[in-house]
């Protein structure tokens, strides 16, 4: 029975039917499929909040041994198990105690604490992006010379100073991400969604198995 269940048919047969059940119904009404595939989405939704409270538990264990071993920086673990916990508990959807997206505690934390954190996390990653784009962004080609212009250009469009120095960046930064930016934008999804589709083909006939055991027969 042990080695039945170890079989990696399996897992396959089961890939295999649930893409099925979503897919079916969008071409052939069948109220029976229709309606199944609905709840299917439901049980989706469950699964992944419940992997959220798997992320909590993790970040749980991983903090405790962290503040266990005492290294460099314990401190913080604590605080994010605190900030974690205390903002959980006050994020729970029962109104009937004062708890909730409602809750001035949780409001408090959301536009005080965590969107002020995101917002430094972007600004750092801003910083990064224009290092990398100075290496990268050198005139050894036409094409790069023609990338450099592009983005010089699209900074001066988003830059309110320069517009305001010379208001034809915003007709130029216009064009730019009207015309160019979005036929490679375009070409980019249609070529990600033929590879999303020969991706799904693979799973169905049961070629692509690098989800199960890293592909391992």
């Amino acid at each position: 029975m042990s080695n039945t269940l170890r079989r990696i048919e399996i897992p396959i047969a089961i890939t295999i039917i649930c893409t099925l059940l979503q897919i079916i119904p969008f071409y052939i009404q069948v109220k029976p499929l229709e309606t199944f595939s609905d709840t299917f989405r439901s049980w989706m939704i469950l699964v992944a909040t419940c992997a959220f409270f798997l992320g909590a538990a993790s970040l749980t264990v991983l903090h405790s041994k962290k503040i266990q071993r005492k290294p460099t920086g314990w401190q913080f673990s604590i605080l994010v198990l605190i900030s974690m916990t205390v903002i959980m508990l006050a994020g729970l959807p029962i109104p009937e105690i004062g708890l909730g997206d409602k809750n001035p505690v949780f409001d408090f934390l959301f536009k005080n604490v965590l969107t002020p954190l995101g917002a430094t996390m972007y600004s750092i990653i801003a910083f990064f992006i224009t290092s990398a784009a100075y290496r990268t962004f050198r005139a050894r080609s036409n094409e790069a010379t023609v990338v450099l212009v592009a983005g010089i250009l699209m900074i001066c469009y988003n830059a309110p100073l320069m517009t305001s120095i010379w208001p034809g960046f915003t007709p130029i930064g216009d064009w730019i991400f009207s015309v160019p930016n979005m036929a490679t934008m375009r070409a980019v999804i249609i070529g990600a969604a033929l590879g999303a589709i020969a991706l799904a083909m693979r799973v169905l006939l049961g070629i692509e198995r690098g989800y199960l055991r890293g592909g391992e027969e």
